[in-house]
Order: C-alpha cells, then sequence, then structure tokens
C-alpha cells in the first residue's frame, strides 16, 4: 500500500505557512505602531495597506509573467498567473518543454495532475490527450493544458534519413555464425533480399528521407508545421505500435522502399544492373533507384513490363510491340524526350497514396550499396572490363548525338536571330527600290553584328567587308 505523505510536507501547508508569516508580521507591525500613537485612528491605513499589497501582487504577476514564458497577449499573461498561483498552492500539472520531439522535463513531471504548460521548440510537434479520447494537436510554441490533458506522443519536424538493409560493415555472405552478431545481420540481410530475373540474389542498403508534410514557414516554422497532417502522422504511429516515450518513428517509409526495390529487381537480370540501355542514359540501377523514389513522392509513376521497359500506351501487359517500342527509342535518341515520354503508359502509386494518408512526404530514395554472393561477385569482376568498355561507348554515342543536337538548335537560333536583325531596319522604313533595300539590310546586318558583344572581337574582317559594301552602295546612291 502506498504510504501518504504528511500533511505538514504538502505544497498547500507550506504556502499557507508562508502566507500566515506575513499576516503575523503585519499585524505585529500594526500593533506596535498602535501602541506608539494609541489616540490614531489606522483602520483607513490598514485597509490601503491591504488593497495596495494585493493589487501591486496582482500587477507585478501580470508585469513579470511575459519573462516567465514567451507570451506576448494579454489573455496568456493571465493564464500565466493562473498557473503560477496554483504552483504556489501545489495543485499544478507538469510543466514540459519539448526539444526535437524530445521531451525535457523533471522526473516525474508528467505524472503530476492538474493544469499545465507545454513548451515546443520550432521543430517539435505533439498530440494532447485525455483519458478517453485525443483532443488536440499543438506545434511549437508555449500551449496550456487543462487538468485532465496530457501529451500522448511526440514528433520531430526535421527532414529525417531512415535506412534499411545491412550496414555498411556487414557481410552477410560470409560472417560465420559463431560470430555474436550472426543473428542482426542476417535480419538486415533479409530485410532488402531479393532475386533478379535469372534467380541471383542482390542485397542492397536503401535510404529514405521523409518529414511530416507541410509548406515552407507554415505554422510560424522554418520547418514548416501543419495540425492535420501532424496528428495524422502520431495517431498512425500510436495505432502501430511504436514507442511514444520518444519521438515517435514511424519505419514504413523505408519498408515500402524496400517492397518496390525487390518487385523492380525482379524485372531485369544481373548483367543489366549497371548497363547503359539504348532507351536510357543511365545505368539501370539508378534508374531503378528513380522509379523506388518517384513511387514514394509522385501519384502517377512510370508502368513498367515483366522486362523492366517501360508499358507503352496501346500496348498490354502481357504483349510487346517491337516497333512501337523501336520508335520510343529514336525520339529518345533524338532528344524528343517529352514526345518520349507521352508514349509511356502510368499509373497511380499506392504507396504515394498511403503515406499521404500519413501525412508524411517523401523528398529522396537512394539505393547506397549492393552485396553479392562471393562467387556473383567475382564474375562480376571479371565481366566488369568488357562491361565498362560498352558503357563508356554508350556514354560517348549519346554525348556525340546530344552535341548534334546542340548545334543544330544553336544554328537555328543563330538563323533567327540574323534573319530578326536583317530585317529591323526594313521594318523601321519600307524601301522605295532595290538598293535601297539592299543597302538598309546591309546596315541591320552591320549593326546587328556589333550589338552582339560576344561576335565583336570574332567578327573584325567582316565587319570591314559590311562596311565597304555598305560605302560602295551610298557612292552608287550618290553617283546616280
Amino acid at each position: 500500500m502506498e504510504e501518504k505523505p504528511s500533511i505538514f510536507k504538502s505544497p498547500i501547508f507550506r504556502a499557507l505557512m508562508r502566507f500566515g508569516v506575513f499576516i503575523f508580521a503585519y499585524l505585529v507591525i500594526s500593533y506596535i505602531l498602535f501602541i506608539a500613537a494609541p489616540q490614531v485612528d489606522q483602520s483607513l491605513e490598514i485597509l490601503m495597506d491591504l488593497i495596495l499589497c494585493v493589487g501591486g501582487l496582482f500587477v507585478w504577476m501580470l508585469f513579470f509573467s511575459q519573462f516567465v514564458l514567451p507570451v506576448y497577449r494579454l489573455r496568456d499573461r493571465i493564464t500565466v498567473i493562473d498557473r503560477l498561483v496554483t504552483y504556489l498552492l501545489g495543485g499544478h500539472g507538469p510543466a514540459i518543454f519539448v526539444e526535437n520531439g524530445q521531451i525535457r522535463s523533471s522526473e516525474g513531471e508528467n505524472k503530476k495532475k492538474g493544469p499545465g504548460v507545454t513548451w515546443l521548440d520550432s521543430a517539435s510537434t505533439a498530440v494532447l490527450r485525455s483519458a478517453v479520447e485525443f483532443t488536440r494537436t499543438i506545434g511549437p510554441g508555449v500551449h496550456f493544458t487543462k487538468a485532465d490533458e496530457y501529451i500522448a506522443a511526440t514528433a520531430d519536424l526535421h527532414t529525417l534519413t531512415q535506412s534499411i538493409g545491412p550496414e555498411s560493415s556487414d557481410q552477410p555472405f560470409t560472417v560465420a555464425k559463431e560470430d555474436i552478431n550472426f543473428q542482426k545481420i542476417q535480419e538486415r540481410h533479409w530485410e532488402t533480399s531479393g532475386t533478379t530475373r535469372d534467380a541471383i540474389e542482390v542485397v542492397a542498403t536503401i535510404s529514405v528521407t521523409f518529414r511530416i508534410k507541410s509548406v515552407e514557414r507554415e505554422g510560424g516554422t522554418r520547418f514548416g508545421f501543419n495540425a492535420a497532417n501532424s496528428e495524422k502522422f502520431i495517431r498512425d504511429s500510436i495505432t502501430r505500435g511504436v514507442q511514444v516515450d520518444q519521438p515517435v518513428w514511424s519505419p514504413l517509409p523505408a519498408k515500402m522502399a524496400a517492397d518496390i526495390w525487390r518487385e523492380y529487381l525482379r524485372k531485369v537480370r544481373l548483367s543489366e544492373l549497371f548497363e547503359i540501355v539504348d532507351w536510357r542514359t543511365e545505368t539501370t540501377l539508378q534508374y531503378l533507384s528513380s522509379l523506388v523514389k518517384n513511387r514514394l513522392s509522385q501519384s502517377e509513376v512510370v508502368l513498367l513490363d515483366d522486362f523492366g521497359r517501360p508499358r507503352l500506351k496501346g500496348v498490354e501487359k502481357d504483349q510487346f510491340n517491337e516497333n512501337l517500342f523501336g520508335i520510343f527509342c529514336e525520339l529518345i535518341q533524338a532528344g524528343q524526350k517529352e514526345q518520349a515520354n507521352d508514349m509511356i503508359q502510368t499509373g497511380p502509386s499506392q504507396e504515394f497514396e498511403t503515406l499521404k494518408a500519413m501525412g508524411l512526404e517523401v523528398t529522396g530514395a537512394n539505393i547506397k550499396q549492393l552485396i553479392f554472393a562471393p562467387d556473383v561477385e567475382e564474375r562480376m569482376i571479371n565481366q566488369w572490363t568488357t562491361l565498362w568498355l560498352k558503357n563508356a561507348q554508350k556514354e560517348r554515342d549519346q554525348v556525340e548525338r546530344d552535341r548534334k543536337l546542340s548545334e543544330t538548335a544553336g544554328s537555328d537560333d543563330a538563323m533567327k536571330e540574323f534573319a530578326t536583325d536583317a530585317i529591323r531596319e526594313l521594318l523601321k522604313k519600307e524601301p522605295v527600290s532595290k538598293p535601297e533595300a539592299l543597302k538598309q539590310l546591309v546596315r541591320s546586318t552591320f549593326m546587328g553584328v556589333r550589338r552582339n558583344t560576344t561576335l565583336l572581337k570574332r567578327t573584325n574582317v567582316e565587319q570591314r567587308e559590311l562596311a565597304a559594301i555598305f560605302s560602295w552602295l551610298r557612292e552608287r546612291e550618290s553617283r546616280e
């Protein structure tokens, strides 16, 4: 049976004792003054003293309340006074500071019952609850809690990074069973283990970056605070059984990324992972990494067929149209990516919708390392030189195609600019004869070159020739 504390040790008893000592001292002083001047009636002075004492106490408490907590409104300052008086009488609730989602308080503070105060820094949010229901979601700033309210859970508003899979030092295929970390290494191994289309096991380390979704500076904090999304995330995490004595941390984004990785890995062969195919400018591994991110952060994503190729519009799921895919590859190689993307089938991302319902926003996903069985790794190293040369050749071809496209685009822009400069003078004054039109054309061309500072130093010869032609035309016109 819990022993009840002595009444002499209770806060309310100590507060009453202090007040009693103050009244006793005041009465003693008044009695001494009465003896010194018994003929003077001091009842009015005593009443005024009491009024000034009580009024001054309230005024000074109102003044100093703004320094106790960062509050600015009169209503909040009065609430601070109420909490101070409640504290003096021993009936106060918890006084808690939350920093980066971590609760900072003295021992046993959370167990106190009564009206309290909770102060959250700019990167924290929390959900309050009573014994029977969730009451409200609070963000950065000072919040006054009711007698039956307490913190259900807190969350960090920072952008968070979550990793899944083996650590950098893990060797899941070669670790000895006698190793004390064998079980933990194998658990991390199976978190992201998948097989390629040719039945080769590949283990990846995947990192996902996410945050509680909000607009920048929303809620008056640079991290962004959205009450609705914060409540969704915290309540969903509580439902999933996470620990609530620390900032809630949902493992779902990383687990989703691992499942998506396995799904896409089954569509490609091991040899294709590090290849650059004709319709891409990146390796298959880089492409899969971007697809994983898109599935977590976009509502519409590219659909792939069973061989890791984009499914094109007008083609059924289990079919492949070689001619249509050839046109798609030609558009990619010609730099017409927008037209090529219009040919790709897209579909909704269930993962994105789930995370959105949780109030989360994924900002990045990355496949950081791959681990293979020793025999597979040795075979890959032996084939690496050939594969590297093949990728280098494809990259060189792509660079050459991009260069030719840039040259063509630059030539077109130059022709448009020349045509604009050439007709500039013609638009100002309509020529009356062919010689006059020729003279205006030469003048426009000459002035256009002079205006182009990048060509000014490299076209000295051309400028002199244009000037000579213009002078010859003027002399001819004067002779006529």
